[in-house]
C-alpha cells in the first residue's frame, strides 16, 4: 500500500491540464463573435448601413419589435455674415512700428457690405497706446462676397510715450474688430513683443 502524500504537497499537474480552460474560453469567445457578426448581417439590409439606433418595445403579441429612433437633424452653424482674419507676417519698421497685411475672409453665406477693420493697442498695464497719432486705426475695405478674402496693408506705429516707457519691457496687446452693415466680429487678442 502507498502512503498518502504529506499535506501541502500535491501531485505534479500535467502541463496540458492548465491549457484546457484557456482553449475552451478562446473557442467560446470566437463563437460568440461569429454569432454577433451573423446576427448583424442577417438583421441589416444588404448594401446599407444599420439604423442609427433602435428602441425595443415589448408587446404581448410580438415579443420584441424594434422601433426606429429618429436621427438628430444637423443644425447649420454658418452665419449669414462672419469673418476670419489672418494677421499676416509682422515686419519691423522701427522699435514700435510694425507692417502687417491682414487678410479678411467672409465665411458666412451672404455678402458683407462696408467692411471695416479697427485696430486698438494696449500695453500689459491696460494703458491705451496711440497708433499713427490716433486712439485706433480703422481701414475700410468695402464689400466682401461669401467665401471671398481681401487683404489690406497697414502700418502700425505706436506712440509709446517719453523714452518708450509705455511699451518697453511690457507686452503689447493688439485688439482687432471687423464690422460690416450686417455683423461685428471681435477677434482674439494678439500680443506683440517689443
Amino acid at each position: 500500500m502507498i502512503p498518502p502524500a504529506p499535506p501541502g504537497k500535491n501531485e505534479p499537474e500535467s502541463p496540458r491540464s492548465g491549457k484546457k480552460p484557456v482553449i475552451i474560453v478562446v473557442i467560446i469567445s470566437f463563437l460568440l463573435i461569429i454569432a454577433v457578426i451573423a446576427i448583424v448581417l442577417v438583421l441589416s439590409p444588404a448594401g446599407s448601413s444599420p439604423a442609427p439606433s433602435a428602441e425595443v418595445v415589448n408587446n404581448s403579441h410580438n415579443p420584441v419589435i424594434p422601433k426606429p429612433v429618429r436621427a438628430p437633424v444637423a443644425v447649420s452653424t454658418v452665419k449669414p455674415v462672419d469673418f476670419v482674419i489672418q494677421p499676416g507676417d509682422q515686419e519691423k519698421c522701427g522699435l514700435t512700428c510694425r507692417r502687417l497685411t491682414p487678410s479678411v475672409t467672409n465665411t458666412g453665406n451672404e455678402t458683407a457690405h462696408n467692411v471695416c477693420i479697427s485696430i486698438t493697442l494696449y500695453n500689459s498695464d491696460g494703458e491705451l497706446i496711440f497708433l499713427n497719432g490716433e486712439s485706433s486705426i480703422k481701414k475700410c475695405i468695402g464689400t466682401i462676397a461669401s467665401g471671398e478674402s481681401k487683404s489690406e496693408p497697414v502700418v502700425i506705429d505706436a506712440d509709446c510715450g517719453f523714452l518708450a516707457s509705455k511699451c518697453l519691457q511690457k507686452t503689447l496687446i493688439l485688439k482687432t474688430r471687423a464690422t460690416s452693415d450686417e455683423a461685428t466680429v471681435q477677434f482674439p487678442d494678439r500680443t506683440i513683443a517689443v
